[in-house]
């Protein structure tokens, strides 16, 4: 192989590899595993291409903007970059497939991680003959940003929708304009490289232990207090004294307004609700403690049994019977989760 290419490649490992071992470590600390490699390296190639968007995006507005483009590039490259990286982050907030700041913070990271190993890629060919201290400081250096600008603003965003129980567009923006703001800041040189690179290296890790305790935090005390609350629902609906519960008296005082059947049919929903519910976070627990989590055959047919209870209410029944589920963005994460059959690492 051409001596230069070999060149090129060890640049490039050399600016990227700390990125990429840095979000295998983030994976690491973990302890809930809540993200799979799988889905890590799917974050990843997302951000990959969206790189190749903004990059020919970038292109042809350098091009249009002329003497422009240099403030183009320090100011509104950052905003389409963010947003397009961000897009991936909301895509997988409003499926439920993010509910807590911890798995919420590694996809992002891993969104900003392939969009700088594409970015980088392009880069080695505008810094032909520069020294190797600086293309290794420059593509470490704005790998971080990338992987830690993404990491934050699914951090804040995440926070925020589980806070005010909204995925609208307005519970995004706070986590964007940060992630601009930094991104821009970086673009126009706050800093010289040499610190700048060091405040990435030395922040990120300080800002990312700070999430993940406080995420572990929270998560033990929500499973603990949740899931004595589905456990005690469930034994009081197991022995029939459902009706000594508030759950009870409210489906008590929709009977004026319901039929008998579709009354039934919203006990057996909210029973169905409280199992999984229950079910899921047992799986955390297990997972915490590293044992396997083993696909449970049952759980398809319960997700596809709430589908026709849901179904057959209506809007209507679907509406009244709501309040007794309330369904935070945490347990729609975490139904999720169940319903992708416990999926375990590999």
């Amino acid at each position: 192989m051409n001596p230069g290419v070999l060149g090129d490649l060890g640049r490039l490992g050399l600016s990227v590899f700390p990125v990429l071992a840095f979000l295998v470590a983030l994976e690491f600390l973990d302890s809930y595993k809540l993200v799979t490699y799988r889905r890590i390296l799917r974050a990843v190639v997302a951000g990959g291409a969206v790189a190749l968007i903004c990059y020919g995006i970038n292109n042809q507005l350098f091009r249009l903007l002329g003497d422009y483009g240099v403030w183009y590039a320090r100011i509104g490259a950052p905003i389409l970059e963010e947003l397009l990286k961000a897009s991936y982050v909301i895509y997988l907030v409003r499926r439920s497939e993010v509910g807590f700041m911890t798995d919420a913070a590694i996809n992002g990271f891993a969104v900003g991680a392939g969009f700088a190993l594409v970015e980088n890629i392009s880069y080695q060919q505008a810094m032909v003959g520069s020294p190797l201290a600086l293309v290794v400081l420059r593509g470490f250096g704005t790998a971080m940003m990338h992987g830690g600008t993404t990491a934050i603003f699914a951090t804040v965003s995440s926070s925020l929708v589980g806070t005010r129980a909204s995925r609208r567009a307005g519970v995004f923006l706070p986590g964007l304009a940060v992630a601009v703001a930094v991104h821009c800041a970086y673009n126009l040189a706050v800093l010289p490289p040499v610190a700048s690179a060091v405040s990435v290296l030395v922040g990120l890790p300080v800002i990312f232990s700070v999430i993940f305790l406080q995420s572990e935090s929270s998560l033990r005390k929500w499973m603990g207090s949740k899931l004595d609350k589905d456990v005690q629902l469930l034994g009081m609906i197991s022995s029939g004294r459902l009706a000594e519960t508030h759950a009870g008296e409210y489906l008590h005082a929709l009977k004026s307004s319901f039929p008998p059947e579709m009354l039934g049919d919203m006990l057996c929903l909210l029973q169905l609700y409280l199992e999984l519910s229950a079910q899921a976070k047992g799986d955390l627990i297990q997972r915490q403690f590293g044992f396997p989590i083993e696909p449970d055959p049952t759980v398809r047919a319960k997700f596809r049994e709430i589908a026709y209870l849901e179904k057959s209410l209506g809007l209507a029944g679907r509406s009244a019977i709501a309040p007794l589920l309330s369904l935070s963005s945490r347990d729609l994460w975490e139904m999720h989760q169940l319903s992708q059959g416990a999926e375990v690492k590999t």
